[in-house]
């Protein structure tokens, strides 16, 4: 708890639900869910406002548990022999890559392949006719990032389930 002693010099032992939210950055929807759901415990007043009463030790202790769990989940890794495999499947794949190609290949929309480019996830350079990448970036991004996508497009489905079974 000591991380977390700054709490008890903001906020009083017994916060609101709006006091909850902005501790938590999470929405009014998902902080009423929270309580409502019971995981973090609370006296609910049952009023429209100020209807929530929570121990900011609750508070500590749901945060605390929280942190565990992110812990204990680890992302996928693919085999080992994945990436071989995916170098023999897009092989006459071209070296350099166009958005639209990527997406062509992946089966992905140009805007989700857009936000990989984005967040770091693939790598690409900007040249005079656009934004590029090369085969082996590709590569690269579907046996790292691009494996743990949560909401994989039929393609994906069927590459993995053709390489890996």
């Amino acid at each position: 708890m000591s991380n977390y002693s700054y709490l008890y010099d903001e906020f009083h032992e017994v916060i609101s639900g709006e006091q909850l939210r902005r501790i938590l950055h999470v929405s009014k929807r998902k902080c009423a869910w929270l309580l409502q759901s019971g995981a973090i415990p609370c006296t609910d007043n049952c009023n429209k406002t100020r209807r929530y009463a929570v121990k900011l030790d609750d508070v500590i202790e749901y945060i605390i548990e929280s942190e565990k769990a992110a812990e204990r989940v680890q992302p996928q890794r693919p085999p080992e022999f994945f990436r071989e495999q995916l170098s023999d499947e897009w092989f006459d794949v071209p070296d350099v890559l166009t958005i639209t190609d990527v997406s062509y290949i992946t089966g992905y929309t140009p805007n989700a392949v857009d936000n990989w480019i984005l967040k770091g996830s693939l790598r690409s350079v900007i040249v005079q006719t656009g934004i590029i990448t090369c085969r082996e970036w590709l590569i690269d991004f579907y046996c790292s990032d691009g494996y743990n996508i949560a909401k994989k497009v039929d393609k994906h489905k069927k590459l993995l389930q053709r390489l890996l079974i």
